[in-house]
């Protein structure tokens, strides 16, 4: 049987349903993750594994210590492993340095057939170098920055350099990365990714509970609060319907900040949570919301668009980078021109509006990722064609 390696630093969400849908086309597949232990709680997005050994370097998860992404995956040629160092931090890198080369050594001894890393985090790096004479194939979720400008790093030249394979999920961020690749070094495709099946895995009852009146749509805007995700736009469309008299109700919620935060809490048919959002407590949002917006200024694709469409949410978004891609306007969505308040507005006004049009997305949003291109079958087999091309 060929043997596969998956590498995910970060972006697990979408690396563990990747690797069981490898893992059913007949390919045995080791699933690392990356972890450290200064931050580590047990626990990452779509896997829990606290009743592991808490210790650096190489461990195998097993049915006892990850009993939920075992039963996921049951009767498949998959393992899971964690690839935990010390920390994120710069200051312990010699220590880090020491828990690579321990783990990297073992992963080179398995002599897998292809190799699949996962991530831009600079330390990826020291994964590419020490792999970099395999069959290596990188997915980069992102190339540079998709908001101050920045386009190559010193991994993206070192990937280039050693004419690496290259996945990336959108159309418009593998042109950012063809940009830098300019002379085609590189195999390069664009595969996107579906929903993160494994957040499921272990939903619990979360403290929060939210009260709106039910006449009334509720519109979700999450994730970390940045200031390119548009959170000024927003509060100029919200303006325009509160002077139109529209009524619904709005959820604010996720870590960071923003000057506008305090209009939105002035807001009485707005609850601004703006703190870190746990997995569950976002599932919780998105289950008592009929909407979820991003009027984002940019961006590159997002773990939003996939995750909201799992409970059945529509999105309104800026037709901006790979939104476009994946929400389809009138299907499972509305796209809006970026920069513009009173578009905006429009959409969500349209929604609160027609019943029909909201019914209409929402059916929409049911289809997604079953026979096409987001469906992980499909997936695992455009990503199987590369590693072993």
């Amino acid at each position: 049987m060929q043997k596969v390696a998956l590498i995910s630093y970060f972006h697990y969400e979408s690396s563990l349903c990747l690797a069981k849908a490898i893992s059913k086309q007949g390919i045995h597949v080791d699933c690392y993750v990356v972890v450290d232990m200064h931050h580590d709680t047990g626990r990452i997005p779509g896997l829990d594994y606290h009743l592991a050994p808490k210790r650096p370097g190489l461990i195998e998860l097993t049915p006892d210590t990850a009993p939920e992404i075992y039963e996921y995956t049951k009767g498949l040629p998959v393992n899971f492993y964690l690839f935990r160092i010390v920390s994120y931090s710069k200051k312990l890198m010699f220590l880090n340095r020491i828990v690579f080369k321990h783990v990297l050594k073992k992963i080179r001894k398995s002599q897998y057939n292809a190799i699949n890393i996962v991530g831009q985090w600079p330390w990826v790096e020291i994964i590419h170098d020490a792999l970099k004479d395999q069959n290596l194939t990188h997915t980069f979720h992102e190339i540079g920055s998709h908001y101050n400008g920045e386009l190559s790093t010193p991994l993206i030249q070192a990937v280039i350099r050693d004419n690496s394979k290259v996945i990336i999920p959108s159309l418009s961020t593998i042109q950012r990365f063809r940009t830098i690749d300019s002379t085609n070094r590189c195999y390069s495709k664009c595969i996107p990714f579906g929903c993160f099946e494994t957040l499921l895995l272990y939903r619990q009852k979360t403290d929060l509970e939210i009260s709106f009146n039910n006449d009334y749509p509720t519109f979700l805007y999450f994730g970390y609060i940045k200031p390119y995700k548009g959170l000024d736009l927003l509060a100029e469309a919200c303006q325009k319907l509160n002077e139109s008299k529209i009524s619904y109700n709005l959820i604010v919620a996720g870590g960071g900040s923003d000057p506008n935060l305090p209009f939105f809490k002035s807001l009485d048919n707005c609850v601004v949570i703006n703190r870190f959002m746990s997995d569950d407590e976002m599932a919780y949002l998105n289950e008592i919301s009929d909407v979820v917006l991003l009027p984002y200024k940019t961006a590159s694709q997002s773990g939003i668009v996939p995750t909201s469409f799992m409970f059945g949410n529509p999105i309104i978004a800026t037709n901006v980078g790979a939104l476009g891609e994946v929400v389809k306007h009138n299907i499972n969505g509305l796209l809006v021109e970026p920069n513009d308040p009173e578009k905006f507005a429009q959409a969500i006004a349209t929604l609160v509006t027609d019943v029909g049009l909201l019914k209409k997305l929402k059916a929409g949003v049911t289809s997604f990722g079953h026979d096409d291109e987001y469906d992980w079958r499909n997936i695992a087999k455009e990503t199987i064609d590369v590693l072993y091309k």
